[in-house]
């Protein structure tokens, strides 16, 4: 297998790091969007304490997820 060069080494890096930031933007979407608009229904999915710790735990996962993506551009050269 051929060797990368670095611009493409780069841009794979930029890619993967994309990809893990996206992925807490979607635990976000999941566990906070979705079961805050399921509170304003009649059928809540969670109670509110349910809802916020399970909110809070899917930031928190999120924003090491963007600590992750952080450190591989910090790889790029």
């Amino acid at each position: 297998m051929t060797e990368l060069n670095q611009s493409a080494k780069n841009e794979r890096l930029k890619l993967s790091a994309g990809f893990i930031s996206n992925l807490g933007i979607g635990l976000i979407a999941a566990g906070v969007f979705a079961p805050g608009i399921s509170l304003l229904s009649t059928t809540p999915v969670l109670s509110k304490t349910q809802f916020l710790i399970v909110g809070l735990g899917c930031i928190c996962v999120a924003f090491l997820l963007h600590l992750i993506g952080r450190g591989f551009l910090r790889q790029v050269r």
